[in-house]
C-alpha cells in the first residue's frame, strides 16, 4: 500500500512518526473494542487526537491503518516469542541435542505461552489478544497477513519439534493435530477466560494461578508425548 511521501524537516518527520504511532495505538484500542467493521475513521482519529485527514495521509485508508496495526501485532509477537522459537530451531539443527532436551524445549515454550497469553498487566497485550481472537472467529482480509507473519512460523517450528520427539513426519496430519492440541490447552484459558475464572473462583490470572496452569499443562505434554510413543511400540 503506497503512502504519500515528501521532503520534510527533522521536526516535521518527528511529528509525523508521533502521529503514526498515536494512530496505531488508537487502532489497537478501537479495533479491539468494536472490530474492523465497527470502527469509523472519525472514532480512530478522535482516539488518536489527530485530524481525520491523518488516516488517509499516513495509511491511505481505514484498512491501511488496520494493516499497520496487524504489522504492529506481528512485530509484538516476534519480539516476545520469536527468540524462543529461534532457540528451538537451533536445537533442531544441532544433532547433539538429546531427546530430553527436545522435550524440555517443548514444555518450556508452551509454558512460556501460558504466561504470555494469560498475563493481564498490559493493556496492549489484552488489546492484541482480542484482535487476534476476533480474526480467528470472523477473519478479515488482513488474516492472511497475520497468519503468514507469525502464526505459520510458530506452528511449523513446534510441528518440527513434536515430530522430532515422536520420530514422525512433521508434515503428517497427526503431528499437526498433536501440535494444535498442545496449543489449544493454552488458548482455551484465554478464549474461555470468564468461565474458567468463575469456575475456579478466581478474580484474575495472577502469577500463582498461571504457574498452576503451567504445571498442569506440562504434565499433559509429558503424558501426551509418552502416550504417542507407546502407541508406536504396540502397533
Amino acid at each position: 500500500m503506497k503512502t504519500k511521501t515528501r521532503s520534510a524537516a527533522p521536526g516535521r518527520l518527528e511529528r509525523g512518526a508521533t502521529a503514526r504511532q498515536k494512530l496505531i495505538e488508537a487502532g489497537l484500542k478501537i479495533y479491539s473494542e468494536v472490530g474492523f467493521k465497527g470502527a469509523s475513521t472519525r472514532s480512530l482519529a478522535a482516539a488518536a487526537g489527530v485530524n481525520i485527514a491523518a488516516i488517509p495521509y499516513y495509511f491511505g485508508s481505514k484498512e491501511g491503518l488496520y494493516l499497520a496495526v496487524m504489522d504492529h501485532i506481528i512485530e509484538y509477537y516476534r519480539k516476545n516469542l520469536g527468540g524462543d522459537l529461534d532457540q528451538i530451531r537451533q536445537a533442531l539443527d544441532d544433532k547433539k541435542t538429546s531427546p530430553a532436551e527436545y522435550l524440555a524445549l517443548l514444555e518450556g515454550y508452551i509454558c512460556r505461552l501460558v504466561h504470555f497469553v494469560l498475563q493481564e498487566k498490559s493493556t496492549e497485550c489484552a488489546q492484541i489478544s482480542i484482535i487476534y481472537t476476533r480474526e480467528q472467529m470472523d477473519p478479515t482480509s488482513a488474516f492472511q497477513r497475520l497468519y503468514e507473519g507469525f502464526s505459520t512460523g510458530l506452528r511449523e517450528t513446534l510441528e518440527a519439534l513434536v515430530a522430532t520427539i515422536l520420530e514422525r513426519d512433521a508434515q503428517s496430519s497427526e503431528v499437526k493435530l498433536i501440535t494444535e492440541t498442545l496449543l489449544g490447552q493454552v488458548t482455551i484459558f484465554k478464549s474461555s477466560r470468564v468461565t474458567v475464572l468463575k469456575k475456579m473462583g478466581w478474580g484474575t490470572y495472577d502469577e500463582k494461578r498461571m504457574a498452576d496452569i503451567a504445571r498442569i499443562v506440562t504434565f499433559n505434554i509429558r503424558a501426551l508425548m509418552q502416550a504417542h510413543k507407546q502407541k508406536d511400540t504396540t502397533v
